[in-house]
Order: structure tokens, then C-alpha cells, then sequence
């Protein structure tokens, strides 16, 4: 089914869904006042300062800035995309998504991917079947018990076989299903045939267990000898790991997450009794990669082969990670013996020599250094310079945070000299207040403080005027805004302010709004209509004297109509008697 989500079932999704009920089921909360805490499931921390709050169905942590609703918590906690999340909220609620028409987008786009996936669940059925049944498959079954696989653990990854022949999938699914799937190939010619023919099949699913591509193995000599389904509108192979939704399976919240090469590597190390093992597809370890892997668990030990481009490989993945590095997350990097691989290291020495090596794993941080270093002398002020012009800007790349202080502080160790950033960082204080961090957050304005006290006390945009506020011609960004806010909370009164946010989903207001929804104004309860009524009214006169000095300097500069001199001797007349 193609089409947007309609913004009506968004609105009321928020409001049947309770984000308290929704996080505690994932990150346990204890009553604090109105609010819930815990501590932050998106950074290390040792006092809570993650805040849920029921009543506006909205959460914010005060340590990392962390701020969302209950579709947005599923996004980030669960890393599942804006539709996905909106599916999985729906679901827990007992609602269908519906979806209307739209002009051609992404909304559109992305509803047309569910044919896709359902298509790859099939193929991905009929080549399991194919392993079974077909009289060519002994081949690929001695080749998997050769490898001392037994069934069952080809059955949990869905293992199965691509028979020899052209039109086995063409004639069996749809072709321009299969098409988009880059399951089968179309020449120039207009011929149509499989991708894969004569190979095991090794189905590709997302965290989801959707099937989202396939990899296959030959089974002679031929080349490829690993081939993977072209990239597509479900399918990037920056994005994805083999392996990670069956780790899923078998360990929910594993302890740490073992990143390996090759399909077999992962399928082996289970065999042996190592679940937590995923793989790359062919490509080299990306950002995405790591940040999809660090949402389900804080240690990631990256393995590598020992031999020159494995050890590019391993500092390729050093700089590739810097930017995902903060308090809480931790990667360790193992380099195997010349020739060696996990499979083959765990067939030959067995299961103990492995977790060995992965206990006694690197530290990025060790390796960093050691890296660096290995070709320098630091004896001699040379060699500590080039360490220091090398490391600092790689340094740079880490988030701000105790990390980086610390790899900016054995820099300074090394290079006998305090190494300091290329520009002056303030820090936080350590010990700071929600009130004061929140009291920190922003400068105060009318046009802030209205918007701040319409968020927090939705109830005042009722009786506010709209039609006999004076609002000129000359309107701010802030004005825009504020009055698009009332309108909506005209239309929908009991609209929490988590409903109200995802109304600004992806726009530029929503940072701000976020922000200013937190802002702790040191007003009254009793006093809170007064200080709207009053902000209200010091914007109006802001905007008529702006709209003043508009009209004077285009009187200078070129005159102005019949109608603007009228409007400007009324507004002179208003200002006046002010």
C-alpha cells in the first residue's frame, strides 16, 4: 500500500500510546514527582538524568540532550525508521496504518518498499525449499557438512540453494518485483535470467528479519566466489550486517558484538557456540554500521586478518569509528594469524583459542597510539611533532566528552608538551542542576518566553485572540511560528506536547521548540496567564515599531503608496500616544 500517513492518525497514535508504559518496557523508570527517570539509555552515566514525563509525552535527558517523543524513542532506541516506528507503535495499540494519496515522495516511496521485502521473504523460502528437495543440492549439503555445519544451524540463518538454470525465479515471481529486488538481470537486449544460479544461498535480513538481499557462494571454481545482491531500494551494503537479526534471535541483549568478514565466519562461530558474531557485506566497516551495532550493545571487538591489508582494514575501521566514541562505548580490535580466519582458527584450534583472542582484544585507544607511533622516535622533538600534527586532528574527530580529554591527555603524555584543541572548548561544569541546566539552555525574549509558556501550558493558546492581536505585515521567524503553534492547539485542545512535536518532525523549528518546551521560567503557576498576555502584547509593539522603521526607510529611499502613508500615520499616531 503506497501513500502518506495521514497526520489525523499520527496525532491520535501519540495520544493512545503512553511513552512512560513504552520506554519502561525497555529502559526501567522510577517515579520522580511528575516525571519518571532512569539513566540514559543513549550515553553512560552513572545518576540518572534521562526525564519522562506522562503528562506531555515527552522525554529528555539532561546529560546528552537525548529529546523525542514515543515514535521518536523507537527510532533511536530500536533503530527502526520514521514508518517503521509509526508500524510498530500502531501495532502494540491494535491499529492498522492507513495511508492516503500523495504526490510522488518519500513518504510514497517508502510504503512501496513493503512488496520488496515481501518478495525476498518468498525467494528466500523457495531457496531453503531448494535445499532440501532439488536433486543438484547434495552438493551444497556435503559442502555445509564439510564445513561441520549441522542443520539446525542452517535452518536458523535460513541457508538455502539458487538450482542451476536461467529462469528458476523468473518463472516463479514477479519480474519487475524481482527486478527491483536485483534479483534478476535484464541485458540490453530486453533477455531477462537469474542472478543467482548454482550457488548456496545466504539470506540478508535487517534488524526486523526482513529479508533485505541475498549473498551466494559458488560451489566450483567459478568467480565471483561470494556474490551479493546489487544495491537497491532496500538494500545498502553501508547500512546493513549479516547475522544481526539471528543474534538477536539467540542473545536479546548481547554482552558484546563480534564483527567479522564473511558469512561463513558468523554461520561457523555459532556452530561452535560464539552467537554474538555479525559480518560486513563486502565493504569496509562504516559509521552506519557501527552506530547500527552500538544500539544493541556498548562493547564491539572487530576482527581482522593479520596479514598487511587486513592490518589497513583494522586502521581504516580506527578512523572510520572516532566520531561514533563516547563515554559508554567501547571498541577492541583483534588481529588473526597470516591466513588464519575465524572459521578456520575455530576449526582448527577450537572454540577456547578464539574466545581467547577476543578476551585479550586491543583497546582502539591502545591501538591508536601503537599505530602512530610504530615508525616514529619519540626520543627525539621531531618524531614527537610529527605524532602530535598526525593524532591531534584525528583527536578532533571524537565527540566531546571525557574520551577525548582523555586521548588528548596521553597525546600530551607522549609528546612531553599539553597538547590543547586548534580552538578554546569551554566544558560544562560537572555538578549542575536540571533548573540550572535548563535556566542555561536560553536567552530570554518575549517572542521565547510565549512560545515557551504555549508548549508547557497548551491551555493558554484558548484564550488567546488571534484576530484583534495586533500582528503586522513585518512578521519575525518567532511570530510565525507562535501563531502556527496556537492554531494548532485551537484546533486540537488536548493535544500533549509529544503529539505537538512530531507536527515539526525533521523542520528547523523542532530543535528550538524542544529546547524551549524544557526551559524552566521562574514563574508562578497564578502568574503564568499574566506573563502570556504581557509577551503577547510586547510582541505586538515590537513588530509595529519594526514595521515603522520599514515604512520611514522606504519613504526615503522611494516613496510609498497612498495606503502605506495611511498606515504609517496610524501607527506614528499609536506609537505616540504609547
Amino acid at each position: 500500500m503506497s501513500g502518506r500517513i495521514p497526520q489525523t492518525f499520527i496525532d491520535d497514535l501519540i495520544a493512545r500510546v503512553d511513552i512512560v508504559d513504552l520506554i519502561d518496557s525497555r529502559v526501567p523508570l522510577k517515579k520522580t514527582g511528575r516525571n519518571h527517570v532512569a539513566r540514559c539509555p543513549f550515553h553512560s552515566e552513572k545518576t540518572p538524568s534521562f526525564s519522562v514525563s506522562r503528562e506531555k509525552q515527552f522525554y529528555y535527558c539532561f546529560g546528552c540532550g537525548a529529546s523525542g517523543t514515543a515514535i521518536g524513542f523507537l527510532m533511536d532506541y530500536d533503530h527502526l525508521g520514521f514508518v517503521e516506528a509509526v508500524e510498530e507503535l500502531a501495532e502494540s495499540v491494535g491499529l492498522g496504518v492507513p495511508r492516503e494519496a500523495s504526490i510522488p515522495g518519500k513518504e510514497e516511496r517508502t510504503a512501496a518498499l513493503n512488496p520488496v521485502y515481501d518478495l525476498q521473504n518468498r525467494v528466500a523460502a523457495y531457496y531453503a525449499e531448494q535445499l532440501r528437495n532439488h536433486p543438484q543440492a547434495q552438493r551444497a549439503i556435503d559442502y555445509l557438512k564439510g564445513r561441520g555445519l549441522s542443520g539446525d544451524v542452517a535452518r536458523h540463518y535460513g541457508i538455502g540453494y539458487a538450482p542451476p538454470g536461467w529462469n528458476n525465479l523468473a518463472d516463479r515471481f514477479d519480474q519487475r518485483q524481482l527486478l527491483a529486488a536485483g534479483l534478476l538481470i535484464e541485458k540490453d537486449s530486453g533477455n531477462r535470467y537469474d542472478r543467482f544460479r548454482d550457488r548456496i544461498m545466504f539470506p540478508i535480513r535487517d534488524r526486523r528479519a526482513r529479508v533485505v538481499g541475498f549473498g551466494g557462494r559458488v560451489l566450483d571454481q567459478g568467480t565471483p566466489r561470494y556474490l551479493n545482491s546489487p544495491e537497491t531500494s532496500v538494500f545498502q551494503k553501508g547500512r546493513e550486517v549479516y547475522g544481526l537479526a539471528e543474534l538477536l534471535r539467540m542473545v536479546c541483549k548481547p554482552e558484546r558484538i563480534l564483527v567479522v568478514e564473511g558469512y561463513m565466519d558468523v554461520i561457523a562461530l555459532a556452530q561452535c557456540g560464539i552467537p554474538y558474531s555479525v559480518a560486513t557485506l563486502g565493504t569496509a566497516t562504516s559509521k552506519e554500521h557501527l552506530d547500527l551495532l552500538f544500539r544493541f550493545s556498548s562493547e564491539l571487538v572487530i576482527c581482522f586478518d593479520g596479514d598487511r591489508a587486513g592490518q589497513q582494514a583494522a586502521w581504516r575501521a580506527v578512523e572510520t569509528a572516532l566520531p561514533c566514541l563516547r563515554e559508554g562505548r567501547q571498541i577492541r580490535l583483534i588481529l588473526l594469524p597470516d591466513g588464519q580466519d575465524p572459521d578456520s582458527l575455530v576449526r582448527q584450534e577450537g572454540r577456547a583459542r578464539l574466545e581467547k583472542d577476543i578476551a585479550s582484544a586491543v583497546l582502539l585507544s591502545d591501538y591508536f597510539f601503537q599505530h602512530l607511533t610504530d615508525k616514529l622516535d619519540l626520543t627525539t622533538l621531531e618524531g614527537r611533532a610529527s605524532l602530535v600534527k598526525i593524532a591531534r586532528p584525528l583527536i578532533s574527530k571524537l565527540p566531546e566528552g571525557t574520551f577525548r580529554q582523555m586521548m588528548r591527555a596521553r597525546l600530551s603524555e607522549l609528546a612531553h608538551i599539553e597538547v590543547v584543541e586548534n580552538s578554546v572548548t569551554v566544558e560544562k561544569p560537572m555538578h549542575r542542576s536540571y533548573d540550572d541546566e535548563r535556566r542555561s539552555q536560553v536567552q530570554s525574549s518575549p517572542i521565547r518566553v510565549a512560545i515557551a509558556l504555549l508548549l508547557q501550558h497548551p491551555e493558554l493558546a484558548q484564550n488567546a485572540d488571534l484576530e484583534s492581536t495586533e500582528w503586522t505585515p513585518l512578521e519575525s521567524t518567532g511570530v510565525v511560528l507562535l501563531k502556527k503553534i496556537m492554531q494548532m492547539l485551537k484546533e486540537q485542545p488536548n493535544m500533549p506536547l509529544g503529539g505537538l512535536l512530531e507536527r515539526f518532525r525533521g523542520e528547523q523549528e523542532e530543535r528550538y521548540m524542544k529546547r524551549l518546551a524544557l526551559w524552566n521560567l521562574p514563574i508562578p503557576d497564578e502568574g503564568v496567564n499574566a506573563e502570556f498576555t504581557d509577551a503577547l502584547s510586547r510582541i505586538s509593539e515590537h513588530e509595529k515599531n519594526a514595521y515603522v522603521d520599514r515604512l520611514l526607510q522606504k519613504e526615503s529611499e522611494a516613496g510609498l503608496t497612498e495606503t502605506e502613508k495611511l498606515k504609517l500615520r496610524q501607527l506614528l499616531a499609536e506609537v505616540k500616544l504609547s
